[in-house]
Order: structure tokens, then sequence, then C-alpha cells
């Protein structure tokens, strides 16, 4: 749907940019071709195709453990290893042919045997069950098939088995610090792989390896320190927040950066697709932390705040959050779309801290309600559904919380009007300036992560 109405504004936007000289009338005609010719109906055949693999893997898996007393023990290894090395061979033949979709559907079949073989190399020598461990040799292999070959796939299935290591290893607070440093090494390799090999669902699996990582090294810190449970929500919301703050920031700076710089931004298509897709991540976890800072930060206790910000990992990311603002409210001197924002950002983070530290429901309603409006109005001025939607959904939510808490009172409902009501004026006024200001400029919009919007591939 999504896709459709990109295609829809990207008519409508070429008609304008041809008119006022931006883009010549052929070259909108061989965009329009090349959006025509990249429509999502072509990708169902992959779709199907990769359907079909899983099915004939987990098929032969099936045959296999029908079958196990009757097939001898060598035969199962010289199988495994048949299956891995020809499917790898018809994935480099296709490849050379350039059917690169053929060579990753080969390719995702063999990790997909990888897979297989490790569980049914231990049942063979019965080896004791250690799925953290089992799941790293996964991720090792899938990771291996995916920078050799290229295969988006076998990246999707590293992330896979790179979280379950995660969720699964040791428990809270007893992981080594090897065990840190693997998984900081594992993450880097996945997290890099879209930006060579551009996909939108490797992307999103990378960048939720991402959050199971941070999720999991708070867990780490909660678990070593023995905190109390109002300590660890005040974490986690203030931790995620900063945390989101850092994924909306990163593209918006490097994009700044690059402008100021030189005079021809370099912009390459997977890293733009890889931060643009960050910032939306970002944008939806900060929506959500913000609706649950509303909603849980009345229940917490005083002092939970103080103890939960000098945590380590509440420490570096928010302490990064607030560097990468200040280096966007630097560079963006001349751009009143970037200071609007890292504005915005600002204001989403500062109302969760807030909100936690003062615990008053009219306090925090109002913070709550001036981000997730300004989110609404940042999607807005850069046209990004995902970020309109986002600051929608968080606004509906908060909206109808906070009438179920005022409905015994009217006074309490006329406070809350009254404030959400000179908010909404207030910011109303900002975008009308900001918007103004942008048309009075006359400019193209440029095309970096911190002008979010643009089509994904």
């Amino acid at each position: 749907m999504f896709d459709f109405l990109y295609q829809k504004r990207l008519k409508q936007d070429l008609e304008r940019w041809v008119e006022a000289g931006w883009v010549t009338p052929s070259g909108a005609g061989e965009i329009l071709a090349d959006q025509a010719i990249g429509d999502d109906r072509s990708r169902l055949p992959m779709a199907l195709a990769g359907i079909g693999v899983v099915c004939v893997a987990l098929a032969l898996a099936a045959f296999i453990a029908a079958n196990w007393d009757g097939i001898p023990r060598t035969a199962k290894l010289i199988g495994i290893a048949t299956l891995i090395i020809g499917s790898h061979m018809l994935a480099a033949f296709a490849a050379s042919r350039g059917r690169r979709g053929v060579a990753d559907l080969a390719t995702a079949f063999a990790t997909l045997v990888f897979v297989g073989g490790m569980a049914l190399v231990g049942q063979i020598f019965h080896l004791p069950a250690d799925w953290a461990g089992g799941a790293v040799l996964v991720c090792l292999g899938a990771l291996a098939a995916a920078w050799l070959t290229g295969s988006r796939t076998a990246l999707i299935v590293a992330a896979v088995a790179a979280i379950s290591w995660q969720t699964g290893r040791a428990e809270p607070g007893d992981a080594a610090t090897i065990e840190g440093v693997i998984g900081l090494m594992l993450l880097i390799a996945i997290m890099l792989h879209p930006v060579r090999y551009p996909l939108r669902v490797s992307r999103w699996a990378a960048i939720l390896l991402f959050l199971v990582t941070y999720g999991r090294w708070i867990a780490d810190a909660v678990g070593a320190n023995d905190i109390g449970d109002d300590t660890t929500l005040a974490m986690v919301l203030v931790g995620f927040a900063a945390f989101a703050a850092v994924m909306i920031q990163v593209g918006a700076v490097g994009d700044l950066f690059v402008k100021w710089s030189s005079d021809y931004p370099d912009r390459r298509h997977g890293r733009w697709l890889m931060l643009m897709s960050m910032q939306d991540f970002g944008m939806a976890i900060l929506s959500a932390i913000l609706v649950a800072s509303l909603l849980l930060s009345g229940d917490m206790e005083a002092g939970s705040l103080g103890a939960a910000v000098l945590q380590a990992p509440v420490v570096l990311m928010t302490g990064l959050a607030v560097l990468l603002c200040a280096a966007g409210f630097i560079l963006s001197f001349k751009t009143a779309k970037a200071r609007a924002l890292f504005g915005a950002v600002a204001l989403g983070g500062g109302a969760v801290v807030l909100a936690l530290a003062f615990a008053n429901v009219l306090i925090t309603a109002a913070l709550v309600f001036a981000a997730l409006i300004a989110i609404s109005l940042l999607g807005t001025l850069y046209r990004n559904h995902v970020w309109t939607l986002c600051g929608y959904g968080g606004l509906t939510a908060a909206a109808l919380w906070l009438l179920y808490e005022t409905v015994g009172s009217l006074l309490g409902q006329a406070v809350f009007f009254f404030v959400a009501g000179l908010m909404l004026l207030g910011l109303a006024y900002v975008a009308t300036r900001l918007l103004r200001r942008g048309k009075g400029a006359g400019n193209p919009p440029p095309a970096g992560p911190v002008q979010a919007g643009e089509g994904r591939s």
C-alpha cells in the first residue's frame, strides 16, 4: 500500500519538478519506467520460490527423521555435505550467468541444509544440547554464505540466529566480556551487509538485532547490579528513548556533515536506505516510549530515575544522543527542516526524562502530547508517512488514556483540553513558519536520510 502511495505521489512531484526545470522530461519518463519495472508484483515469483525452498528443506529434514534408523551414519554426513557443496556450486553457476535471484535461492537452501545438518550431527554423535552455541555456529555459517555470495536470505537466517543467541545465552548478568565482544562483532557484520547488498527485509532484520543487542545489554546491567523493578523500568524507558534518538539522528548528522563539507553529497544507495530505515524504526520506538512513559510514570518511586541514568547502557546511549543532537544543531545552521528534526527528537527524549522526574500526570501529559504532535508535524514536513503514522498512533493512544483518567472530573477535563489546545496552537504556528520558510527558499528537497520519505528498495 505504501509503495502505491509513493508511486502516486512521485508522479505528482515529477510533474512539478519538470515544470520547475529540476528534472528533464526524458529523465522523468525513465524514472516512471523504472518504477513500473520495479513494481512489487515482480517480486512475487521470488517470494513464492523462497517459500518453496523452505518447504523443500523441511521435507528433506522430515524424510531423514522418518528414516533415521534406516540411513547409515556415513550416508547422512556425506548427504549433508553433498547438498551444501552442490547448492553453493549451483549458486556460483547461476551468479556467473547473471541469475542473482536463483543464486540467492540456492544459497538459502544451502544455509537451511547447514542449519538442519547442525542438529543432525548433534543427534548422530549424541552431543549435549546447547542452543546458544548452536545458534552462534548457525550465525557464523550463514554470515559466511551471506558475505561470500551476497545472499540476502542467508543474512536473514544469520540475523535470526544472532537474535536467538542473544536471548538464549547466559542468564542476564552472568554474561562474560567475550560474549559481549562476540555479540558486537556479529552485530557489525550483520548491519553492514544490507549496506553492501540492499534489501528492505534484511535491513529490518539487522535493525531488530541492534535493538535486541541493546536490550540484552540493559538486561545484563540489571542482573549484574541487582537493580529494583522501578529502576529497571526507568532504565528501559530512558535507555530506549535515547536509543531511538541515536537511530534518528545518526543519519541526519551524517547527511548534514556531507553537505557541509562538500557541494556534491556522496549518497551511496545502500547506506542511504539503511539510515532511512533506522530513522523510521527510531521514530516508531520513540513514539511507543512516549506513550509508555505517560502510562507508567505515575507508578514510579522517587529516586528511580537517578539510579537508572547512572547505569552504563543508559549513560553511553544518552550521551551519544545528546552529542549527536548538539552536532546536528551546529551543522544545520542553514537548514530549517533539519533543525526541526533535531528539535523534535530532543523534545521527545526530554519529555521521557522529565515525565519520570516529575511523575505528574498534567506535566507528563503536556510534554508527551507536545512531543507526539511534533513527530506528526515532522512527518508532514518531511513527507514521511511512517513518521506521521507513528505520531498519530501515539496521539490516539495517549488521548484515549488521558480522557479515561479525567472523565470523572470536569475540572480535569478543562485543564487537559486547555493545555492541549494551547500546545496545538503553538505547534501550528511553528509549523506554519517552517513551511513558509521552506516554500520561500524554493529549493528542491535533498534526497538524503535527513530528508526521509523517499523511495525504498
